[in-house]
């Protein structure tokens, strides 16, 4: 909550905005507003995001202390034995135990970044003064949604990713159009280019990738480090526990119990979907197994993603190659939202659907959305999927005119 979805998402916002205002204000009709006289306020942003996560936050506080079955504690937490926690001075048993510690950046592997010095997303959303000048390196999730709020702020951003497109687990057509879309509004970014190297002189700090056998060097007044999470488990004292760990992550099974028989654990902490959602999926089912020992098992088939640039690029299910390697024969649906009377209007036509189904039974296997509020559109898939739908649902269901949604069923048709 501090330090991911809310706080980001409002950040992002605000670049939204700035974005309009600046780039696209005549285009709508607004008059007087000149480019060169718009600036960028970062501390008023941050502070406005502040507010909002503290309401949050304050709001969740008030609903825990509020419910006389839970007893609230504030402070750093450390097993001292499988049935025991120390939080400050208070020692409490635990006959069974959920931990919900999420993750962390990953730590900074790279030779001279660490003596160069770094942020991670933890800092750049706190930042008082905008850099001028800033390198990104990682281009998932957290790398492309900073890279293009800190463009639009106003920073010089270059982003710099190991595989051969922005967002590498999704559907590469569409994230090879949200790639162009960065380089557009002018991120210099960089694909298939390894970090080797970061050196500081003269208080510039200095990235030296490699692209092939090309080595290349970018300057920039900050680091921004985006190159994946670990779980935070560090000083919890899982030695004392028997609690394993399976690479970075916590060791879970399918009931979510860990390798201790009476700890189980959620959300990013066990690596893969690590998003805030998954994790709200996972509670109430380690909660029935811990609690009522009801042997309740998670499914992942439908968990659905978003990466939160505009436009937005957001999932659910197999992209057209893993049904394909999972032996399945398919088709695939496609509509553009550059057809689309609502996307016209909004300024907003780049990007699409692609829908891909069982050629076989015609069940929805996934749907992939770049476009305008994509976050918001997938969810049409989801529900579409949650009981192996079929494309039907969507095809022939009536949707209002004139709306996004209507590239949806338009995808949906084209499978036939």
């Amino acid at each position: 909550m501090n330090e991911g979805c809310v706080p980001t998402k409002t950040l992002l916002r605000s670049a939204e905005v700035m974005h309009l205002v600046k780039a696209r204000a005549f285009e709508f009709g607004v008059r007087g507003v000149e480019p060169s006289a718009i600036s960028f306020d970062l501390a008023a942003a941050v502070a406005r995001k502040d507010t909002i996560v503290k309401g949050v936050i304050d709001g969740i506080y008030v609903a825990l202390r509020r419910n006389k079955n839970i007893t609230f504690y504030a402070g750093r937490a450390e097993f001292t034995s499988a049935v025991e926690i120390r939080v400050n001075e208070v020692v409490i048993q635990a006959d069974k135990t959920i931990l919900a510690v999420g993750a962390q950046p990953a730590p900074a592997e790279i030779p001279g970044l660490k003596e160069a010095g770094y942020i991670t997303n933890y800092e750049a959303l706190s930042l008082g003064k905008l850099p001028a000048s800033l390198i990104i390196i990682g281009a998932g999730y957290v790398g492309v949604e900073f890279a293009q709020m800190y463009s639009r702020f106003g920073a010089k951003v270059t982003l710099i990713g190991r595989s051969s497109q922005v967002m590498p687990k999704e559907e590469p057509e569409l994230s090879e159009i949200l790639g162009e879309i960065l380089r557009a509004e002018g991120v210099d970014l960089h694909t298939s280019t390894e970090v080797i190297r970061v050196e500081r002189q003269n208080g510039r700090r200095t990235v030296i990738p490699r692209r092939g056998d090309t080595e290349m060097r970018f300057e920039a007044e900050a680091i921004l480090l985006a190159a994946g999470r670990i779980a935070r488990v560090d000083s919890l004292g899982l030695d004392q526990t028997g609690v394993e760990l399976d690479g970075f992550y916590l060791k879970a099974d399918e009931q979510l119990r860990t390798t201790a028989s009476n700890i189980w654990s959620i959300g990013d902490a066990n690596g893969d979907h690590m998003f805030t959602h998954r994790a709200t999926y996972d509670g109430p089912i380690a909660a029935l197994n811990a609690v009522r020992n009801l042997d309740k098992t998670v499914d992942y088939r439908v968990v659905p993603r978003a990466v939160f640039t505009e436009p937005a690029l957001a999932s659910v299910g197999l992209t057209e190659a893993q049904a394909r390697d999972a032996g399945l024969e398919v088709k695939v649906g496609k509509a553009y939202f550059k057809h689309s009377g609502r996307a016209k209007a909004l300024g907003q036509i780049e990007g699409l659907v692609k829908l891909v189904t069982d050629a076989k039974t015609n069940e929805l296997l996934g749907g992939h959305i770049l476009g305008p509020h994509a976050d918001i559109l997938i969810h049409e898939v989801v529900a579409a999927m949650y009981n192996r739908g079929t494309i039907e649902a969507i095809a022939k269901s009536i949707h209002i005119h004139p709306t996004l949604p209507e590239v949806l069923k338009s995808a949906a048709k084209a499978l036939g």
